[in-house]
């Protein structure tokens, strides 16, 4: 679903994809992003302490936040730890597509 998105966003390109919370923060720091999507269901390290590591270290890079668990408690969190937006895959994703617009402008 989300390539589908990006092929339709031509101003951004997909410079790596991660399959777990440490593969992304590795990912993070070899290719400096400008934007990552970050789910908080993840293994070896969930979303919520990718998100805290990020913080720690200072990455300028923005994140958004597109996951299931669309609850108010991991929302509230998620920008606690300085995700750039939160947004529920399944209400979200119109919402989730213009703020990606409006991040890149």
């Amino acid at each position: 679903m989300l390539h589908r998105l990006f092929a339709a966003l031509p101003q951004f390109k997909i410079v790596g994809e991660a399959k777990d919370g440490s593969e992304a923060l590795a990912a993070i720091a070899e290719l400096y992003p400008d934007v990552v999507i970050l789910d908080i269901h993840m293994p070896n390290m969930n979303g919520l302490e990718v998100l805290e590591t990020l913080q720690q270290r200072g990455s300028a890079c923005k994140v958004l936040v597109f996951s299931q668990l669309g609850e108010e408690p991991y929302r509230n969190k998620c920008l606690e730890l300085g995700a750039h937006g939160f947004f529920d895959k399944v209400a979200g994703f119109d919402q989730f597509h213009r703020a990606l617009k409006k991040m890149r402008a």
